[in-house]
């Protein structure tokens, strides 16, 4: 075997060991960003530990209290517009805290906004050490 045919062998499985390795990186780097484009879809920056309104807690604690509520009766309890806590009723049930089964609506904590909730009362006994 030539020397020229030896250097063609080298550089032929180099390019299949590198070729193997970016293939392998690029598959890693597609399942990340797929799961940072369901949290984006989310709304939320981490399941369970984002940035959540006085509006959004006050009216997951009324419905873990409470149990399943309308959005009448959240507006109700809240004294806010309906069109107020419609919006926030959306925006929970497409981060995942909250489902709405039935018709008319009735909103219920998901396991998630259960541990949202959990989450954010030990971070404020936490503050208040």
């Amino acid at each position: 075997m030539s020397q020229l045919e030896i250097i063609a062998i080298i550089f032929s499985i180099l390019f299949l060991a590198q070729t193997a390795l970016f293939s392998l990186l690029l598959m890693r780097a597609r399942r990340r960003m797929g799961q940072l484009m369901v949290i984006g879809e989310m709304r939320w920056p981490e399941p369970g530990f984002s940035v959540l309104t006085e509006t959004e807690i006050k009216i997951m604690e009324l419905i873990e209290s409470r149990g399943p509520q309308s959005a009448r009766d959240l507006s109700r309890a809240l004294r806010l517009s309906r069109e107020h806590v419609a919006r926030t009723l959306k925006r929970l049930v497409e981060g995942g805290l909250l489902a709405r089964e039935g018709k008319p609506y009735r909103y219920k904590l998901t396991d998630l906004g259960r541990s949202s909730l959990r989450s954010r009362d030990i971070t404020r006994s936490g503050e208040s050490s």
